[in-house]
């Protein structure tokens, strides 16, 4: 092959290349938000009418390692969702025409729910989530004043419930670092529901 065969070709073959790495990129399908209306037990969580899915970081914060990745255990977040969490406790169900009632006396305290792969300290957790989700998320939240309040299972709903709460996350975690490589290892993971907003009454 002589030198001008030679660099047509080279030519022909630069140019499918430049050609070929132009493609379009791949679609990736968004997580369906996970099911939050029931516990670990089976038994059913009351939900904000108003839920709504809250656009959450798929990373915890840290301190990034000269190669580009974090090399301290952190915590990552995905399904970030509003919701309201409800007191067990303080939660009662009707039929329709029925007429609930929550009473609440002032200091009372109630808790997130969490599950885990393997036992962790859940402090770790919620000081993640508050760092990197909402400033207002705790593990507890406890009533400062008395409260109550009543609502009539409508005729149009064949049952309903009446609880206190608050509006909180829920949200899958997983706690793991990067490996030399910038491999993320998980270590443990779960799902996690706390509360954030100041304790008020809902009904659905």
């Amino acid at each position: 092959m002589n030198a001008i065969a030679r660099s047509c070709t080279a030519t022909t073959l630069t140019a499918f290349l430049i050609v070929g790495a132009g493609g379009s990129g791949s679609a990736f399908a968004e997580d369906a938000p996970t099911a939050v209306n029931a516990d670990q037990d089976g038994s059913p969580i009351p939900q904000a009418p108003d839920d709504a899915d809250v656009d959450g970081p798929a990373v915890g914060v840290g301190p990034v390692h000269p190669d580009g990745c974090p090399p301290d255990p952190t915590v990552s977040f995905t399904k970030v969702k509003s919701t309201f969490v409800g007191d067990k406790s303080k939660t009662v169900y009707g039929q329709s025409g029925i007429t609930l009632k929550v009473e609440v006396a002032k200091g009372h305290t109630w808790t997130g729910t969490f599950t885990y792969a393997a036992k962790i300290e859940e402090s770790i957790i919620v000081a993640s989530a508050e760092e990197t989700i909402s400033g207002s998320i705790s593990y507890a939240k406890t009533t400062t004043v008395t409260l109550g309040g009543t609502w009539k299972v409508p005729a149009s709903q064949r049952d309903g419930w009446l609880a206190l709460g608050s509006k909180g996350y829920s949200f899958n975690w997983e706690r793991g670092s990067y490996n030399g490589g910038c491999k993320w290892i998980v270590s443990n993971h779960g799902t996690a529901k706390l509360p954030a907003l100041s304790p008020y009454i809902a009904h659905s």
